[in-house]
């Protein structure tokens, strides 16, 4: 099937999705309340479409953390359902199954609408100053020991603060003003994203994302396989089998 995106308005409409996720992270770096977010730079801004597959984050975010994001944005669609969420919904989760595998990091998601019509998610996470438990993470023996655990929930609900959680997480960390400010930053960065991503649709003229990311997907693909296709043979891209006792490569 021929794509509707030539090679000049998909590097068009590719570089305005990276310039807003850029702009949601200097959002960040601005608005909050730690150093591990306006020095350290220990977070992460993307956008995903509505499938919850990446479609830009931000130039200078974590690599681990943009890994995770876009499976985190699809475990709350496995677990809430698309027909569950609203518009003004903010979701929050520091699981470490469903987000980075370390609870001091929250991620912070949000449901795009167009029409009615959930079309992207906006997605941060960010390494807080304090989440509870043991000061040296490192020591805890077990999950229970590492601090407050956020499970997949909605932080607002159509627009309106969940101030039962956020007054559950003030108790519970030693650093409440910049933990829960960095959580409100992480939000006004994803409320950013919707905006810009809004109005970038509605000059495009695009209903949903998902023939773009597919176009993307598609183009990154090819890029990372042709090397491989014209490699020599002795040297060809291949997957690495691991045992205990050896290591194969198998072309």
């Amino acid at each position: 099937m021929t794509s509707r995106f030539d090679a000049i308005t998909l590097e068009v409409l590719w570089t305005r999705l990276i310039s807003v996720v850029d702009e949601a992270a200097k959002a960040i770096v601005r608005t909050s309340f730690s150093t591990l977010s306006n020095e350290a730079n220990d977070f992460a801004c993307m956008l995903t479409d509505a499938r919850g597959h990446a479609l830009a984050q931000n130039s200078g975010s974590i690599p681990s953390f943009i890994g995770t994001l876009p499976a985190t944005v699809r475990h709350f669609l496995r677990a809430m359902g698309a027909e569950a969420m609203r518009p003004g919904d903010v979701l929050i989760t520091n699981d470490a199954w469903m987000g980075t595998g370390h609870m001091s990091d929250v991620c912070v998601l949000k449901p795009i609408f167009r029409g009615g019509r959930l079309v992207a998610f906006s997605a941060t996470t960010s390494h807080m100053p304090d989440i509870g438990g043991r000061l040296r993470a490192i020591e805890a023996r077990e999950i229970f020991e590492e601090g407050i655990h956020i499970p997949l929930m909605k932080l607002m609900r159509e627009g309106r603060p969940d101030e039962t959680l956020i007054e559950m997480i003030r108790a519970n960390v030693r650093t409440p003003d910049q933990t829960v400010g960095d959580i409100w930053a992480q939000a006004g960065a994803n409320e950013l994203m919707e905006k810009r991503l809004l109005a970038l649709m509605d000059a495009a003229g695009l209903e949903t994302l998902e023939e773009l990311g597919d176009e993307l997907f598609a183009r990154a693909e090819r890029t990372r396989s042709a090397p491989c296709r014209t490699a020599p043979i002795a040297t060809r891209c291949g997957r690495t089998a691991s045992t205990s006792r050896s290591t194969t490569a198998s072309r």
